[in-house]
């Protein structure tokens, strides 16, 4: 008897601290030697349900990370200065010119799909935020500030 859905995967029943622990266990191995160390900042039940939350640290640079039932909000801060995960993959694609779109966060049933994805997009896209300088960062931040995402019809050229 063939199945006529996929079976639910056991990542859909843990709770936002255990997605989030996991999902910084498949990020740690490029993180890691790149001298990042993950410190879990907030837990608990608000508005919108249960969250966890942290960052991977170095330095004066953080990559923030949000979760409920998988993960949502990805921020990168270097100095004064952050940028969100969608305009640092954009700014770089632009600068670079690589023509790969990034992964994250994706389309998928299984809650830790977004923490792969977020990985290749950091192994292909997040050089500047990993190893590069302050400088790098600044001058990717500002040419994101000239050139705002487009929206509405304007996006469809």
């Amino acid at each position: 008897m063939a199945l006529l859905f996929a079976p639910v995967s056991d990542n859909s029943k843990r709770s936002p601290t255990e997605l989030l622990e996991r999902g910084v266990a498949e990020l740690a191995p490029l993180l890691g030697p790149a001298g990042f160390e993950f410190i879990q900042s907030d837990e608990g039940v608000d508005s919108g349900g249960p969250f966890a939350s942290g960052e991977f640290l170095r330095g004066d640079r953080r990559l923030e990370l949000h979760v409920r039932s998988s993960l949502g909000l990805v921020r990168y801060h270097f100095g004064e200065e952050s940028l969100s995960h969608e305009d640092l993959v954009r700014g770089v694609r632009a600068l670079e010119g690589i023509s790969e779109e990034g992964q994250y966060p994706g389309f998928s049933e299984d809650p830790m799909a977004g923490f792969r994805h977020l990985r290749h997009d950091l192994d292909r896209f997040g050089a500047i935020f990993l190893r590069g300088g302050a400088k790098a960062f600044r001058a990717l931040k500002k040419w994101v500030n000239q050139h705002p995402k487009k929206s509405g019809f304007a996006s469809l050229r």
